[in-house]
């Protein structure tokens, strides 16, 4: 079986657990591992036998290398994929795509004038769950979209921010604006809200956002919330925060999607949970004013689904999962969220 052969770029937290589904997948494997800490090489060195270096510029003239995943601080995505894209490498960057539009803009048209694939690290478009609630989506089964729910309670420790969950490795790039771009909105809600656009296919035209950083010592928000108007009418509401003590306490996580027929609840990205449907009338499968566990042939997308499915892509010659424009759209409703915060007033999309 042909292989796409990946050089890894930043392997701290995320990385790692990449690497795992690179390693696992039947059409990837792992060529080469790039940090500038050699800190962060020296497990997965060992663990992978695979050769290291501490410059990008070896893996983008690496023959043995077909493509780069692309997990650095964020405000290093696009540099770094646009020199990628100039190799003649394919590039899955790590989300966001970008903290700027205008970055993303300019990543999508490099890999577009370099002829390789562009995709973005987010889970849905592989998640078999959530291709299976698209369908049922599109199919009318939940009837119009009316609301949409995403809340997101996180209550993200102190050393988070100076090294991430697993802490290994010691970095505070993420308490900066400059290099992170935002905080749980941008981190954490961006998959969410690349869900439901995936899932209903349905475009946010204007918001309206408070934010502020209320309990935590960093330059990113906390704490945000964001009223949605999308393009058919529907109101969508985000309430998100990182330092929400006690999470979520009894309450399924994962967005809502409320129709004139039903109720979806998603599976929280990178969750093995199925999607839940509820019916207000009679349907196939399904006893109206019943939840039930939403049936689909597959699996809920990990990290090997992920870099499975760009392989794939590029393999097959084929528009990759998670596009460039995809990880745009779901940078775009963040960005106008931030905007109508400082700005105190609606905005209109696209910016």
């Amino acid at each position: 079986m042909k292989q796409l052969k990946f050089g890894v770029i930043g392997c701290g937290e995320i990385s790692a657990a990449t690497c795992i589904g690179l390693a696992a997948s039947p059409y990837t494997s792992i060529a080469m591992l790039m940090d500038t800490r050699a800190e962060a090489l020296a497990d997965l060195a060992d663990l992978y036998s695979v050769p290291t270096t501490t410059d990008p510029d070896a893996v983008f003239t690496n023959p043995d290398v077909d493509a780069v995943y692309i997990a650095t601080p964020h405000f290093l995505h696009v540099s770094l994929g646009i020199r990628a894209a100039k190799a003649g490498k394919h590039v899955l960057v790590e989300k966001p795509i970008a903290t700027t539009l205008e970055d993303a803009d300019k990543l999508i048209m490099a890999c577009d004038k370099a002829g390789v694939k562009l995709g973005v690290a987010y889970y849905n478009q592989v998640d078999d769950g959530q291709r299976q609630a698209a369908e049922l989506v599109r199919a009318g089964v939940l009837g119009d979209i009316i609301s949409v729910r995403l809340n997101a309670a996180a209550n993200k420790p102190a050393s988070y921010w100076q090294g991430g969950y697993s802490q290994r490795v010691k970095a505070d790039w993420r308490t900066s604006k400059a290099q992170a771009g935002g905080g749980i909105l941008l981190m954490n809600v961006s998959h969410e809200l690349n869900a439901v656009r995936f899932v209903t296919g349905l475009e946010v035209t204007r918001v309206y956002a408070e934010s502020d950083t209320l309990a935590t010592n960093i330059e990113v928000e906390d704490t945000i919330g964001v009223v949605m108007r999308y393009a058919n009418g529907a109101i969508g509401v985000i309430q998100a925060g990182s330092a929400m003590h006690g999470g979520e306490y009894q309450t399924l996580g994962g967005p809502r999607i409320y129709g004139t027929k039903g109720q979806l609840i998603l599976n929280p990205s990178g969750t093995l949970l199925k999607p839940m449907i509820y019916m207000s009338a009679p349907a196939e499968g399904s006893n109206p004013g019943e939840w039930k566990e939403l049936f689909f042939v597959g699996k809920a997308a990990d990290r090997q689904a992920i870099v499975e499915g760009f392989a794939k892509a590029v393999l097959n010659d084929q528009q990759p999962p998670c596009t460039g424009i995809d990880g745009y759209k779901a940078l775009e409703i963040v960005l106008a969220s931030y905007r109508s915060s400082e700005l105190h007033q609606p905005i209109n999309l696209p910016l």
